[in-house]
């Protein structure tokens, strides 16, 4: 279901309203601490926050802040794709340190601390996208977190799609949105496959590598209810725990990728309306429970497996 929240400052005592900024983007984003930039007799913002479930866009307006985010909120499975309209920023993220000029666009993690310090009046639209969902798609996540995206086609493809989705937003519906998603993620992916890589013999080319070579495994064992940790790390003649550690520095687990691969399966075997039943084709993808995979495939998705059949023939039938 979709939800929109709305906060604002406005009325508020300077103290007051730094709290409650602090719990609006807290709510709209993850938890992270928010501070002041400048002494005033004020503070001022404002945050618009479309939730979708996979997909969300926070669309804020504030005074010059600055976002920390440590270890003691734990981990969270998003990615923020962040679009600058106003105000020059920096973001810190594993190490790196990266500034954005209005027009700029930055991406971090919710699975690591970072901070952002705004400069200036501050106008941002930021879409959250799920973290396991580009981690299956590209092995160099990490890499790209506080970097530009690659100067390209792939980039302009991404960007082109982006801002046509955010002038359109409003309109869609939970199902059409999460498909929306998995398109972003697919151009996201290739965006930052596009960007400049290091040098091929580096130990985290090998581990992107390597990642990739896991994910591949997956995606095509995915009717093998029985496929495990243990199974795929027998394939890579990996330990258990070794295997488990790549994953988590991507950005995801093995079961959060087994998952994405097998709820994508799923939707393309829909959205072709191969006429199977519905149990078929959750047993084809390795669910060998009806019910866990109706409830994460419209958590996923926004619907359920049997609306996005209806929904693919209703586009056959034009």
């Amino acid at each position: 279901m979709t939800q929109l929240k709305v906060w604002d400052t406005r009325g508020l005592a300077p103290r007051q309203a730094l709290t409650f900024w602090n719990e609006a983007v807290c709510s709209a984003f993850l938890d992270v601490r928010t501070e002041s930039q400048r002494t005033a007799r004020s503070f001022r913002a404002s945050l618009q926050a479309l939730d979708f479930g996979s997909l969300a866009v926070n669309r804020l307006r504030a005074q010059s802040y600055r976002v920390i985010r440590g270890t003691e909120g734990g981990s969270a499975g998003w990615v923020f794709v962040n679009l600058h309209q106003r105000g020059r920023c920096r973001l810190r993220q594993h190490g790196r340190e990266h500034w954005i000029e209005a027009g700029g666009v930055s991406l971090n993690l919710g699975d690591a601390p970072f901070d952002f310090d705004f400069d200036g009046q501050v106008a941002m639209t930021c879409l959250r996208l799920p973290l396991s969902g580009l981690a299956a798609r590209t092995g160099r996540l990490h890499a790209a977190a506080a970097r530009p995206l690659a100067e390209g086609a792939a980039t302009r493809l991404f960007m082109d799609y982006t801002r046509s989705l955010l002038a359109n937003i409003d309109a869609l519906r939970p199902h059409e949105a999460g498909q929306a998603a998995t398109c972003l993620l697919d151009l996201l992916a290739l965006s930052i496959d596009g960007s400049g890589a290091s040098a091929p013999n580096t130990r985290a080319s090998q581990r992107q590598a390597l990642f990739r070579q896991a994910s591949a495994y997956l995606a095509a064992h995915l009717g093998n209810p029985a496929l495990d940790l243990a199974a795929l790390a027998g394939h890579l003649r990996m330990a258990p725990r070794t295997l488990q550690t790549l994953f988590r520095e991507q950005g995801t687990t093995f079961t959060e990728c087994l998952l994405e691969h097998r709820l994508a399966a799923a939707e393309r075997l829909l959205a072709n309306d191969s006429g199977e039943p519905l149990a078929q084709i959750a047993y084809a993808v390795g669910f060998a429970d009806q019910s866990y995979f109706n409830r994460a495939f419209r958590q996923r998705f926004g619907l359920t497996p049997g609306q996005r059949r209806r929904q693919a023939a209703a586009a056959i039938l034009g």
